[in-house]
């Protein structure tokens, strides 16, 4: 039984570590693309070349795919930020995780913005970038960047405060205007886990209070720890081949005895 499990642990710890490297390593190569080519650091180039890029690469699979059936085990286990890259599936969420994860390779925070659109919570996916205490709003899906009258990035609650007034008049063609931000926002799903997220939200109001934990994003984090599943998945496969070895080890050493009298 500890053969089996050791042996699909280090089948599933070697698919994950391909995947993640190559994910990885292309997102990291995009991150240096996009730095020489915002030669000052200025935010707002690299905001618009990284929206570039995003768009760049997932749009025609997007174009090609969206409609097409694919039953591959790895759609279910590809993460987010490349569902559309492989498959052109995953909208406004793949779209949001695959601009996070390019400037967390650029060593910028972000949160996702889980926006309600009338009556209906979650209804679009968003991102805030955090720079100098300001959530800097743009929409990864559409590729829109909200911006002043100066030209100047701006933060999600004067979007929603000046959104009758000015920003639902400055839209790109292909963004949906029921994305208006009036309705509110969170910036973690509490409830996509049922009780489980529940439970862990009021734990966490209890001990950072409300205010702290509605402001934390558990995705930027998550985005972070996805190259831990593959160093679990190596501890857990280490463990279970000491436990298999210490309990076939009259086995084992019958083995390494019999191999042992074949040299000689």
């Amino acid at each position: 039984m500890f053969i089996f499990i050791a042996g699909f642990l280090l089948m599933f710890t070697l698919l994950s570590y391909s995947d993640w490297k190559y994910e990885d390593e292309l997102v990291h190569n995009l991150a240096i693309e996009v730095k020489e080519r915002c030669v000052g650091k200025d935010l707002n180039c690299i905001v618009d070349t990284a929206m570039f890029y995003t768009h760049m690469i997932q749009d025609p699979m997007m174009t090609l795919f969206s409609d097409k059936e694919f039953t591959s085990p790895k759609l279910a286990l590809t993460r987010s930020s490349f569902s559309n890259f492989y498959f052109g599936k995953g909208a406004c969420g793949a779209y949001a995780s695959f601009f996070t994860r390019l400037m967390m390779h650029m060593d910028y925070k972000t949160k996702f913005v889980i926006l309600n659109v009338g009556k209906k919570e979650g209804g679009h996916i968003a991102t805030v970038i955090e720079q100098d205490h300001h959530l800097l709003l743009v929409d990864p899906l559409s590729g829109h960047i909200f911006r002043d009258t100066n030209g100047a990035m701006v933060e999600i609650d004067t979007v929603a405060k000046y959104w009758n007034s000015y920003y639902k008049h400055h839209l790109p063609q292909r963004y949906v205007p029921a994305y208006n931000y009036q309705h509110g926002w969170k910036y973690t799903n509490w409830d996509k886990l049922g009780f489980l997220s529940k439970a862990f939200y009021n734990t966490s109001v209890f001990f950072i209070g409300k205010n702290r934990t509605d402001n934390i994003s558990l995705h930027y984090y998550i985005v972070k720890l996805n190259k831990s599943i593959v160093f679990v998945t190596s501890a857990l496969f280490i463990v279970s081949i000491m436990i298999a070895l210490r309990l076939f080890r009259p086995e084992v050493n019958s083995l390494l005895e019999y191999m042992a009298n074949r040299k000689n």
